[in-house]
């Protein structure tokens, strides 16, 4: 099973829960995961956080010819991300439509349904939102999804405490 990470997954991880200064074994796993084929983000994800002016897009700058962050332009994505794309303008505002679509959001969607992969994302299902809400997608179009902790639990990765010096 490969794991697609969405980019909140990588902003909450540098902001929260998985510091880039008090926790590099987090990031040291996607790295090594990526080179494994075991996880993986997109190009549009990849350009969403190179605008942060941060510790992240340096980090994703570094990254960016990287197995981490694949391309989203072959044939079968795109339509996919086609018939995406129908379902949201057919059953959102035009607002939220717009907005969803203009994205990285439904080309995850859509390479996770090309290639069988579990979508990682923070946001929840959420039945009758008036906002698209990736989780409400992926069920739609049954993809899989769950939050980082559980993708590293799955992966069988720990994070042992190092005493500072």
């Amino acid at each position: 099973m490969a794991y697609c990470l969405d980019a909140n997954t990588l902003i909450e991880a540098k902001n929260i829960h998985y510091g880039m200064d008090f926790c590099p074994g987090f990031w040291d796993m996607i790295d090594a995961q990526a080179q494994s084929g075991a996880l993986f983000s997109i190009t549009q994800v990849c350009d969403e956080l190179l605008t942060g002016g941060d510790e992240l897009s340096a980090w994703v700058e570094e990254r960016k010819k990287d197995p981490l962050f694949i391309e989203t332009d072959d044939t079968a994505t795109q339509l996919v991300f086609g018939e995406i794309a129908e379902f949201v303008v057919g059953n959102y505002s035009e607002a939220q439509a717009s907005h969803f679509l203009s994205g990285a959001d439904p080309w995850l969607i859509a390479k996770c349904k090309t290639i069988g992969a579990t979508l990682v994302t923070k946001e929840v299902l959420a039945p009758g939102a008036k906002k698209v809400k990736i989780p409400n997608i992926c069920q739609e179009f049954g993809v899989s999804f769950i939050p980082t902790h559980e993708m590293i639990r799955i992966l069988g990765n720990r994070y042992i405490l190092e005493e500072a010096h």
